[in-house]
């Protein structure tokens, strides 16, 4: 099928205009789609931080409306992704925050405003250590991911705690 062919057989199909900007812009400059590489997924996570730290910045109420409803249409195949390459059940909390930490280009000592001084990341990273829930907040405000990838460090750290 060409797109000539296709235009034609959509052209009378009306399901209203995107009222938003902010979203009409994202959806078309950021095509929300399946990833099919690392790099892929690394530019939309690129992306979703930067529209999560402007979220937490202030956005203004149309431009956050149009954020959010970008972000509930991509978290799908971000998650897909993710589960494909990452399946949870391999992967623990304390080496998604490594890897976050990584990905990120940051260094333990980078955290302290969400977790703490240096060795107190170490702690973390090896086990010895949970995170409160106001870090887990602050951590998942940083990265942009759910909190609940923090609850599962936590839960594991307090599992090698009892051993």
């Amino acid at each position: 099928m060409t797109l000539q062919t296709l235009e034609k057989k959509v052209s009378k199909i009306h399901v209203g205009s995107a009222s938003n900007p902010i979203y009409s812009f994202l959806v078309e400059r950021f095509p929300p789609r399946e990833m099919k590489s690392a790099s892929e997924h690394r530019a939309y996570r690129e992306l979703v931080g930067t529209l999560m730290r402007e979220l937490a910045h202030g956005a203004d109420k149309r431009s956050a409306e149009g954020i959010r409803q970008y972000l509930r249409v991509l978290s799908p195949f971000l998650a897909r992704f993710e589960q494909t390459h990452w399946p949870r059940s391999q992967t623990s909390g304390r080496e998604v925050l490594a890897f976050l930490i990584q990905q990120n280009g940051l260094t333990q000592a980078d955290l302290e405003k969400e977790i703490g001084a240096q060795p107190y990341v170490s702690d973390i990273l090896r086990g010895k250590k949970t995170l409160t829930s106001g870090q887990i907040g602050k951590l998942s405000s940083r990265f942009g991911v759910s909190p609940a990838v923090f609850f599962v460090l936590r839960r594991h750290a307090a599992m090698v705690g009892s051993k």
